[in-house]
């Protein structure tokens, strides 16, 4: 170790210039000092380096905003987040292991001041001052999270490196510099005094002129006495009040390194043999012999959390648990730390203690000592209990050494050597007997014969008097009324039958009964009801093996895992002070109350409780994330803050760390996942977390603290995260998919009325081909058969003309007008036939039919009949019904020109345009009246025509003539030509 050489450098350090005032080492470590608390053992708990600290030379400790404690050494630097250390050395960045300062600057930012200048860790690398030959021996950071130094006897502004002078000397020497409670700088300024920083002017305050030849070596400043302010100087410890400085607490002579104040005022103070606990009533020394160290402390510091933290040359880390409770053990003179008994001694104020390794005496600010038994059987010094009677004679009873009684000037046995028998309990009830349990029963025994009488037979455990007249005795089998020290009687109480009676106490109208099965057994001896408290109900054990009531009323509990304060009212139990509790287990009836304390007997020594016990200010814990992890490897983007990952990578371990430095083993964690699950899960102590497969989406994941007492995080840590959608999961392309899809069933209906359409087409096909033959062989039929028929009325038209006189001129008449009617229905069937005949369906077949109708009515009269059929080429087939009705309208248009109009020149055009086909024919007669001519069936049946075929029909007529037009459109043709 660097035991002697640290010393000498911080010595040298700090006060260099002192010629001729030296320490002597030798001095410091023969003198020893101590005061209240002679022979207790506090609770301290040390981390070495078997615990993972880097080295046992503690030389700073500070706090970051994780609430981590970083602990510097002579041999690197440690983190420390409750249950494991990380270790920086040289080897990770930084410039020297021999650390002499720390501090704690903005965000993450530690800054370290070693035998090589100034370094810096931003939470991911050091960076180390180019200045390496300047020792830095103290930093501190302000309120406003600027970090200063000092280097080489002076101040400097870490944060820039700057050089600061505060007392416009140049040669000035900084001895000190501390933060204090309200995050003020405060320096000590050798030969000049002591300053503070104040919106960025240094302050002399004002003090006596002493100050200027004090060397101060440390600064506190009393956060609950304004104005006064603790020195720390290589002569002592100094307090500076109302302007004047007095030297205090002379009677700690050991050189005083390092000071601190508690979260309750009181004064810690670290020398070179252990620490001193300075309050207003009392000062405690801190040493191996009442569980300290007896080493030089270098540093004590005070975390958020209101714990006390000690850093030792040579034996490490050390935290104050709690003062709420201190121990006796082998370390205090009891040779074996089971203790099984604990009574009023005889002499005022003393108290005695029975262990299986002897007899004990404890007295107030005393070394305990044992107590000699005047016998040779090693029995007698196991003790089994001790009692004291009304007459303040203390009982002893052994497990075959003998019944002992101590008179107040002399221990002797009472019963005789020849009787082994095992003492187990002992009361003496109101009438002044005394009832003993033993291995072979319960007894009464006579203090003025000596004598035992049996009651029971069967082993005793706990006695306890109920009534004046009546004794209950609990054994392993339930617990028996004994009456009149005669009629023994099984109580039946509920849960209690075959249990076994450890312990018994009366309160009030009830009676507790501990046991080894069930717990605490609650008998209301009016109602006979039973209440059951065990470790369902939040009782440490089902094992109870003793029961106390103190002076407020309250019930104490010693179990198989701890103890226990029972509220009496109604009988809950009371949650426990601190975080601290013991885990031991307590013997049977080892309980006493002493003043203002419980003893209780245990297995690791007597614990003594305060009955009044001070309950601490609770700090939250605090957590937060140490990483997240994503697997296969991959490394994580953040984008605004949100790590996003693609959907291949979704599986994720995230690590947190709960900060609770009272008691890290009460952190347990509730965390959820919003985006899948709202609701926080049930506390765990797991401190990561594993998602597989996490389905794409935008999540956050939070987790907090939860102590086994119930006290939850100051904080919830998160992280926020999305896991992208691969490209087949966006919504682009699912819409994509969607059009695809509707597409794809747009083509398989197109495809399917294709097909229909198709079928359909070849049927139309099929029928047309059918209608055509029949049309064919219909119109050849027709012909020929109707032809016939006409031919022979034509003959015999003519054969009976021929017999009828030729002045016979009514009969020929007749017979012209049977001709005259042949041929008419001879050119009507033309047009019949004609119509039938599938090679007259196409568009201009029709027209030109039409036309050459015009031609031949006009043949033998005067009118001029033009036409103008413009097709543009195109092959326009017509379905029969559409062909028929474009015929018979402009044949009745043509014939009512004829007929009616008196016309000289009709017109018949037909244009085929853009799909569509206006047919007119227009004549320049006299006209008609269309409003009355609509009347009419000719007219009508041209309406009705048109109508049929989904065309337009318009009638102009005037004085200047008449205009037929007829408008088609080419897909209501090709329609009528499908269907």
């Amino acid at each position: 170790m660097y035991i002697d050489k640290y010393i000498y450098n911080r010595i040298n350090l700090v006060f260099p210039y002192q010629v001729g005032k030296k320490i002597s080492l030798l001095f410091l470590i023969l003198f020893s000092y101590c005061l209240d608390g002679f022979s207790q053992r506090y609770n301290f708990e040390q981390y070495d380096i078997e615990d993972g600290l880097t080295q046992s030379q503690v030389t700073a400790i500070t706090q970051d905003n994780k609430r981590r404690l970083w602990i510097s050494t002579l041999g690197g630097l440690s983190c420390f987040n409750g249950k494991q250390f990380t270790d920086y050395t040289k080897t990770r960045g930084l410039s020297s292991n021999f650390i002499l300062a720390l501090a704690a600057g903005k965000n993450e930012e530690i800054w370290i001041g070693s035998a090589k200048g100034l370094s810096k860790y931003d939470g991911k690398s050091f960076s180390n001052s180019a200045d390496t030959k300047k020792w830095v021996g103290a930093l501190a950071t302000d309120k406003d999270g600027t970090t200063y130094c000092i280097k080489a006897k002076r101040l400097y502004n870490a944060s820039k490196d700057g050089l600061i002078t505060i007392s416009n000397d140049t040669t000035e020497i900084v001895t000190a510099l501390k933060t204090d409670y309200s995050g003020k700088i405060w320096v000590a300024v050798h030969g000049k005094g002591l300053y503070h920083l104040e919106r960025g002017k240094w302050i002399l305050w004002p003090l006596d002129e002493k100050i200027k030849t004090l060397v101060v070596t440390n600064i506190l400043v009393d956060k609950l006495n304004k104005g006064k302010v603790w020195f720390l100087t290589p002569e002592g410890i100094y307090i500076a009040q109302n302007h004047t400085i007095n030297k205090v607490y002379n009677e700690i002579t050991s050189k005083c390194n390092t000071i601190a104040q508690d979260g309750k005022g009181s004064i810690w103070i670290g020398t070179n043999k252990g620490a001193y606990y300075i309050t207003s009533a009392s000062i405690i020394h801190f040493n191996s012999k009442n569980g300290f160290t007896d080493n030089v402390v270098n540093e004590i510091f005070k975390d958020i959390e209101n714990n006390i933290w000690l850093g030792t040359d040579g034996s490490g880390l050390f935290r104050f648990t709690n003062n709420s409770y201190v121990t006796f053990d082998e370390t205090q003179g009891i040779e074996s730390r089971i203790v099984m008994a604990i009574a009023k001694g005889p002499n005022p104020g003393s108290i005695w203690l029975g262990s299986y390794g002897g007899l004990y005496e404890y007295k107030q600010n005393q070394k305990i000592i044992s107590v000699k038994i005047p016998s040779q059987n090693p029995d007698s010094y196991r003790i089994n209990f001790l009692y004291n009677d009304r007459k303040n004679n203390l009982w002893l009873g052994t497990p075959g050494g003998g019944l002992w009684r101590h008179n107040g000037q002399r221990l002797e046995r009472m019963d005789t050597e020849n009787e082994h028998i095992a003492y187990n309990a002992m009361i003496e009830d109101s009438g002044g007997t005394i009832w003993l349990s033993t291995n072979h029963g319960c007894l009464t025994f006579d203090v003025n014969t000596r004598k035992l009488t049996g009651i029971t037979q069967q082993f005793g455990g706990g006695l306890m008097e109920l009534g004046r007249d009546s004794v209950i005795l609990g054994t392993q089998d339930g617990a028996r009324l004994i009456v009149n020290k005669k009629t023994v009687t099984p109580l039946k109480i509920k849960g209690l039958s075959g249990s076994n009676i450890l312990c018994m106490l009366k309160y009030k109208d009830y009676v507790l009964f501990g046991t080894a099965d069930y717990g605490l057994v609650i008998w209301n001896i009016k109602t006979g009801a039973t209440k059951f408290l065990n470790t369902k109900s939040g009782i440490a054990s089902d094992h109870i093996y003793s029961l106390l009531e103190d002076k407020k009323g309250t019930i104490w509990v010693g179990t198989g895992r701890g103890i226990d304060r029972i509220d009496p009212k109604n009988f809950t139990i009371i949650p426990p002070q601190s975080e601290d509790e013991l885990l031991v287990e307590c013997n049977q009836n080892a309980i006493l109350q002493h003043d203002n304390n419980v003893w209780i007997g245990t297995t690791r020594g007597v614990i003594v409780y305060g009955v009044n016990p001070s309950s601490e200010k609770k700090v939250n814990p605090y957590i937060y994330i140490n990483s997240v992890n994503v697997t296969p490897n991959y490394k994580p983007e953040y984008v605004d803050g949100v790590l996003t990952l693609p959907y291949n990578h979704n599986h994720i371990n995230i690590s947190y760390t709960g900060i609770y430095l009272k008691n890290p083993d009460a952190v347990m964690y509730r965390c959820r996942l919003i985006g899948l699950d709202n609701k926080f899960s049930l506390p765990s102590s797991n401190s990561s977390m594993n998602f597989t497969a996490i389905p794409p989406g935008k999540y956050t994941f939070e987790v907090k603290v939860i102590t086994k007492d119930g006290l939850f995080s100051v904080n919830t840590a998160s992280v926020a995260f999305e896991i992208l959608p691969a490209y087949y999961q966006t919504p682009l392309f699912k819409f994509f998919v969607v059009i695809l899809i509707i597409l794809l069933i747009l083509f398989i209906v197109y495809i399917i009325l294709m097909l229909n359409e198709r079928r359909r087409k070849l049927r139309l096909k099929i029928k047309l081909e059918e209608q055509f033959k029949i049309r064919k062989q219909t119109a050849e039929d027709f012909h020929d058969d109707l032809g016939n028929k006409l031919t022979r009325i034509t003959v015999l038209s003519e054969v009976l003309g021929s017999m009828i006189d030729k002045d016979d001129t009514e009969k020929r008449n007749i017979l012209k007008k049977i001709r005259c009617n042949v041929d008419e229905l001879y050119n009507g069937t033309k047009d019949i036939l004609w119509s039938l005949n599938p090679k007259n369906d196409s568009l201009d077949q029709v027209l030109n039919h039409i036309k050459d109708f015009g031609q031949e009515m006009v043949n033998e009269t005067p009118i001029l009949f033009k036409f103008d059929i413009d097709l543009n080429n195109k092959y326009t087939k017509l379905s029969l019904d559409m062909s028929r009705n474009i015929l018979m309208i402009f044949k009745e248009s043509i014939h009512n020109s004829l007929k009616h109009a008196k016309a000289k020149v009709i017109n018949f055009e037909a244009k085929l345009n853009n799909g569509m086909l206006l047919i007119t024919l227009q004549d320049d007669g006299i006209g008609f009246d269309v409003a009355h001519a609509k009347d009419g069936h000719g007219m009508n049946n041209m309406y009705v025509r048109a109508k049929r075929i989904n065309a337009d029909l318009k009638i102009i007529s005037n004085d200047n003539g008449t205009s037929v037009l007829l408008l088609v459109n080419f897909s209501t043709l090709k329609h009528f030509k499908d269907a």
